[in-house]
Order: C-alpha cells, then structure tokens, then sequence
C-alpha cells in the first residue's frame, strides 16, 4: 500500500521566486528549497529528526534530473 505524504501548498510568489533563483543558480528548484528550508530551521532540524540528509541532494527517487 502506498504512504501518501502531506505536500504543502507554497503560495505563487514564492514558487516563482524559488523558481528563478533555482535557474540563476543552475539547480533543481527542489534542491534550492531543501537547502533553503534547511538553513532556516538550522540546527532544529537535526535535533527533532534522527533522519540523516538524503544522498541524492533531497530528490524524488523518480525526479528528473535537470540538464546542466
């Protein structure tokens, strides 16, 4: 049975922004979110998680890759 996982809705300007800055950066948007989310929550991330960062960069596993 497959686990259905809350997905947050981010309001437009911030995808937009997330978005272009990704691109600036040559990245994908979803690693420039995780990044980002990470720095903010600082080290309270990794205090109430026991969950180690993931190693593909915080990427679906059926995520494609954008071209460099």
């Amino acid at each position: 049975m497959p686990r259905t996982l809350y997905t947050p809705r981010l309001s437009d300007d911030v995808v937009r922004s997330l978005y272009r800055e990704a691109q600036r950066r040559r990245i994908p948007m979803t690693r420039l979110a995780d990044e980002l989310l990470r720095q903010s929550l600082g080290g309270a991330l990794m205090e109430s998680t026991a969950l180690p960062r993931p190693r593909n960069g915080g990427l679906a596993r059926n995520a494609i890759p954008e071209a460099a």
